[in-house]
């Protein structure tokens, strides 16, 4: 078996993105970074994925994410599918970046493109993808994400898919025509189009050939993600639905009201997860997390805490 088809053999189900733990000083917590990364292992979470937006990349060196990089690999140790990923980089550091992946023991690395200055500009897109691709022999994934901007073209991300090294792309563009057009243009390649975001996506993405998503509640609810995903694996989808109703569009509807990724770390803090909420440059917001902590329990039902 191919490294390739290994990698979207396991690419299935939820996939977990790895918050980051901060201390008060703004380093990256790897402690508790690890011992996060080791209980989601233990709940039997397929994927875990270090990426641009939740894993903040914005307040990390590149140092950082190669730091990062190897501590989840180290932690991991195949117990679930790792996938990391590049920083906006011009293709040299993106190309010494998937050799240290390799290295390191990521299982894949999904390349993340600058959205504004290549995304909208398929054939730059593909020449950029030509100047990494081969650098190591490391699965890659893309990322749709052209910032508002044009997409790449299903028909591009089509010739990419039949790259013997590229495996998926996470889709950030739009969910419900671009992610059924990447899935369908795919669907004869070792590819896997990767929801961006929710439940309620990929019921819908499943169907038609999405085999993962990432969820919203998986971080700090595992169980849920999986329960939702065994129900689609049965065909039984109206079940499904009701997991959407019951848990995700109430959890979305109070989190994205207060600040989407404040709360998802508040959640992970309040489950035991983290050990502090701090961010850099954001002071730490005590009335937030305790409004995070009413919600949780009106939505979930009592906490439970992991010593």
């Amino acid at each position: 078996m191919s490294r390739a088809t290994d990698v979207t053999g396991k690419l299935k189900g939820p996939v977990v993105p790895l918050n980051v733990c901060f201390t008060e000083e703004g380093k990256v917590d790897h402690t508790s970074m690890r011992r996060y990364a080791n209980w989601l292992c233990e709940q039997q979470t397929p994927v875990l994925l270090l990426t641009y937006g939740s894993s903040e990349y914005a307040w990390l060196t590149d140092d950082d994410i190669r730091r990062l990089t190897a501590e989840m690999a180290s932690e991991i140790n195949g117990r679930a599918l790792f996938v990391t990923s590049t920083g906006i980089w011009a293709p040299d550091t993106c190309c010494s970046f998937l050799t240290f992946a390799d290295q390191a023991g990521a299982d894949a690395v999904k390349v993340q493109v600058n959205p504004w200055m290549i995304q909208p500009y398929p054939d730059k897109y593909i020449r950029y993808m030509k100047a990494v691709s081969e650098a190591s022999s490391i699965p890659l994934l893309l990322w749709g994400a052209s910032g508002g901007n044009n997409p790449v073209p299903p028909e591009k991300i089509a010739e990419l898919a039949s790259w013997p090294n590229v495996v998926g792309m996470k889709n950030d563009e739009d969910q419900f025509y671009y992610y059924y057009d990447c899935i369908r243009a795919t669907i004869d390649e070792n590819f896997a189009v990767v929801s961006g975001g929710q439940m309620r996506n990929f019921v819908f993405g499943y169907q038609v050939g999405s085999p993962a998503y990432l969820c919203t509640v998986a971080p700090f609810r595992p169980d849920i993600a999986l329960q939702f995903y065994k129900l689609l694996t049965e065909k039984r989808y109206d079940e499904a639905w009701q997991i959407v109703y019951r848990y995700e569009d109430p959890w979305l509807k109070q989190a994205v009201s207060l600040d989407w990724l404040s709360c998802i770390k508040a959640a992970i803090f309040l489950h035991g997860l983290f050990p502090k909420t701090y961010d850099p440059c954001q002071i730490r917001d005590d009335k937030l997390i305790e409004k995070v902590r009413k919600g949780l329990i009106e939505v979930f039902g009592e906490i439970r805490k992991i010593d």
